[in-house]
């Protein structure tokens, strides 16, 4: 279907979803190259935000090409990337936007199911990737028929002319496009793999069956590939065995990460100069001896404790962190990163640890590193700003894997960076899905309210939802949370005053030491186990629903954690791990519930004010305004219960004391005698502890007797005399024949 759309579209300059639009023409693909490539949304919102200021008043044809260009760059995807809702959610979204009704075909949608994983980066990067689709469409669309046709037909001379259009865009984001596009258009000729990095590591692990390389990957891939059949008659799939545990084991894996070693301004030593000109870094802790490389976290701590007796337990625990870091965790192929006050120095780590105090005792522990930015430097105001942001921090040594990718590719090292790197990029906004109708209709709420919701979420990280008792408060933050990062994604806790930092984030905790004793150690909350899930699915939002918020000490229970609710990427020292700098991951949403019956929401500091967002639910105002009356007419049954509810709300005159529907939304309320059971054992003995010491009695003014007085329907009028009996051709209101009434 790929092949159909892209190489007829170029073919007829038909659109293959809108038959009867010339989109595929050089004058559609020039429109959309104005309005994407050469007017780029530099802001922080998602990619389809952008797109759409972008494609604003653009005529249909653009719109249709750029929604056929995503059905080209999403299709072949697995669903563990884009699963087919999701694709078919983005097309409609884009298709949308046109002046009239179009959708995705039927016979098409097959097709969207996916095949190939393109790895994290294609999902980062899908704006590169749509810019180089658009410049590579706009290239052919303009050249003659017979040149088109030929170019679509050959398959090295296409990819020349990809290759050509990623060089003109001066980055290589949009790379893995290119090797998806090669492998969809022409699958006998290249392999489907999306990353260049795996295919170098293929070809290096393989070099000795493949005798005459040709410096051309894809094409040695195909001889490789071919060999490979002929001596074991089957078909060879890289990614399988016995393929892929050949090349992977010599490959940067998973555990390939980027690291900040500090060499500036280190007690008033500058080492950046003679880091670069000898090829290494370096860390110091004078007072330890040497360290064998590889040696146990353990094994640090002791020697450290043994070197710096007199120092405090938080900077003991410091110092054999990072020389544990420096000395066994980092590992060669890792990217290494140093600053000064205006410039950045990128290299990669070459091999172990060495130990020569003949120079001086402050730079005695090396690690051999070849420096890419040795001649140019990256300048560091240059750098965005959430690169820049994990730049400047305290320890001499931390992990900056979020960043890595980008100062790598900035340095000219993307062939060195695994996939790894690329997974844990935070430089990209994180896209949610949109938020449907059928969501809407499953809450009973208006669809508008909904989308603002997760707009809000979205924008400022942190949302509370506040309101009295029954608004669904609970239910509309689960409902919505999953639907916007997955039923596994979420986590719900619930505040109450006994609730502490250390229930929260982490602290001591008894644990089963040896022989039955009781030992305590730091053992994590749910606040930092999903903060560590977050961090290592970074494609993906995960949410924390803190169940009545309001109802612990908030300065407390959060502590340092408050700074990282408005500055993301600046890690903070922690209370019980000073030696790990923790930062909160950007794909780490959080959703309070808070009752403003409990604790009205003028109580909630400025802190928290200034850190959440406030969505209101209120009986008496929209999205819970007639939602019992929803609920009821959804199910076919009498609005009796919510004039009641209403005629309730109306007598409290209290905003923050009113009853909300959730209480009646529920089968026992319809149940014979369900409705005063509700009342007098859940609503009326919650009204009488709210309205304690005030000397209003409840029963006579809140309970059903009195309600359905108010709200029951006035006494038919008397029977009229047999005389004024209406006719069908007198109503009842007109006058008598003689004029009397």
């Amino acid at each position: 279907m790929v092949q159909r759309i892209f190489r007829d579209g170029l073919l007829s300059g038909k659109s293959a979803f809108q038959p009867e639009l010339a989109a595929w023409t050089d004058g559609t693909a020039s429109d959309l190259r104005a309005r994407f490539v050469d007017r780029p949304d530099e802001s922080s919102d998602t990619f389809l935000v952008k797109l759409r200021r972008q494609l604003a008043d653009a005529p249909d044809e653009t719109i249709v090409l750029a929604a056929e260009l995503l059905f080209v760059n999403m299709a072949p995807l697995v669903p563990e990337q884009i699963g087919l809702p999701k694709k078919l959610q983005i097309l409609r979204e884009v298709l949308s936007w046109a002046d009239h009704h179009l959708d995705v075909d039927q016979d098409m949608t097959p097709a969207l199911k996916g095949f190939l994983h393109g790895g994290q980066g294609f999902l980062n990067y899908r704006w590169a990737q749509f810019q180089i689709l658009v410049l590579l469409v706009e290239r052919l669309a303009g050249t003659e028929r017979p040149e088109r046709q030929a170019l679509l037909e050959d398959p090295w001379r296409f990819r020349a002319l990809c290759f050509e259009i990623q060089d003109s865009v001066g980055h290589k984001k949009g790379r893995a496009q290119i090797h998806v596009l090669l492998f969809t258009l022409f699958p006998g000729d290249f392999q489907p793999i999306a990353s260049a990095h795996h295919k170098h590591e293929i070809l290096k692990a393989f070099a000795d069956e493949l005798p005459a390389p040709t410096g051309n990957d894809d094409k040695d891939l195909l001889t490789l590939s071919g060999a490979l059949e002929a001596q074991t008659g089957q078909t060879v799939d890289f990614y399988d065995e016995p393929w892929v545990g050949r090349w992977r084991k010599g490959a940067v894996q998973h555990e390939q990460r980027g690291w900040l070693v500090r060499g500036h301004n280190v007690d008033g030593h500058d080492f950046i100069p003679a880091w670069l000109g000898q090829g290494y870094c370096s860390v110091s802790w004078r007072e330890a001896p040497e360290i064998p490389a590889g040696a146990t976290e353990d094994e640090v701590r002791q020697a450290v404790a043994e070197a710096m007796p007199e120092a405090t337990a938080p900077m003991r625990a410091a110092a054999a962190y990072q020389l544990h870091v420096f000395l066994t965790v980092i590992q060669p192929g890792d990217l290494v990163v140093t600053v000064t006050a205006d410039e950045v120095h990128v290299g990669t780590v070459q091999g172990p640890p060495t130990y020569d105090p003949s120079e001086s005792l402050d730079n005695a522990r090396r690690r051999p590193v070849r420096w890419a930015t040795a001649e140019r430097p990256l300048v560091r105001a240059d750098l965005p700003e959430k690169v820049q942001a994990r730049l400047p921090l305290p320890p001499t040594v931390y992990d900056i894997s979020s960043v890595a990718a980008e100062l790598a590719e900035r340095a000219g090292l993307e062939a060195v960076i695994a996939e790894v790197l690329v997974d844990v990029d935070v430089t990209r906004p994180l896209e949610f899905p949109a938020v449907t109708q059928e969501l809407a209709d499953e809450l009973l709420m208006p669809l508008e309210w909904l989308r603002e919701t997760a707009e809000q979420l979205q924008d400022q990280l942190q949302l509370v939802l506040h309101g009295p008792p029954g608004t669904g408060k609970t239910h509309v933050a689960r409902a919505l949370a999953r639907h916007l990062a997955g039923r596994d994604r979420v986590e719900l806790i619930q505040f109450h005053p006994s609730y502490t930092y250390e229930d929260f984030f982490e602290g001591f905790r008894p644990v089963r030491g040896d022989s039955g004793s009781v030992a305590f150690d730091v053992l994590p909350g749910p606040f930092r186990l999903l903060a560590e899930r977050a961090r290592k699915d970074p494609a993906n939002p995960y949410v924390l629903i803190i169940d009545e918020i309001n109802r612990a000490n908030l300065a407390k229970v959060f502590g340092e954690l408050y700074f990282l609710l408005e500055y993301r990427e600046e890690p903070v020292t922690t209370q019980y791990s000073p030696h790990e700098p923790f930062h909160l991951p950007a794909n780490l949403f959080l959703i309070g519930t808070m009752n403003t019956a409990d604790r009205s929401i003028a109580l909630v500091d400025a802190a928290m004010r200034r850190r959440f967002a406030f969505r209101r639910l209120s009986p008496e105002k929209p999205p819970v305004r007639g939602l019992l009356a929803r609920w009821l007419h959804a199910r076919g049954l009498p609005d009796t219960a919510a004039l009641l509810l209403d005629e309730l709300n109306s007598r409290l005159g209290d905003a923050d004391r009113a009853i909300g529907p959730s209480y009646l939304m529920k089968p026992a309320a319809v149940r014979p005698g369900g409705l005063d059971l509700i009342w007098r054992t859940q609503i009326l003995p919650l009204l009488e502890d709210q309205l304690h010491g005030t000397g209003v009695d409840v029963e006579a003014e809140y309970g059903l007797d009195s309600l359905r007085a108010a709200v029951a329907p006035p006494h038919p009028p008397a029977a009229l005399p047999s005389q004024a009996v209406a006719s069908p051709d007198r109503p009842l209101d007109s006058p008598s024949p003689t004029g009397e009434s």
